[in-house]
């Protein structure tokens, strides 16, 4: 395993127990997605449903 993806890793599993706490909620994680800290893939691990951005339509 390469540094990288061992830091990943250990990533992974600090915002796993954070969603296990309760420190984060679901747009909690979504806000880590968005901000490049969580992959929607983890996202999906972790939240258990896949990765949907929030972001909005704009209106006409």
């Amino acid at each position: 395993m390469t540094l990288m993806e061992q830091i990943q890793a250990n990533f992974l599993e600090m915002y796993k127990m954070d969603w296990e706490f309760g420190i984060y909620d679901k747009d909690g994680m979504k806000g880590l997605v968005v901000q490049g800290f969580l992959s929607p893939e983890n996202y999906q691990k972790i939240v258990g449903e896949a990765y949907a951005s929030t972001a909005a339509t704009p209106q006409q």
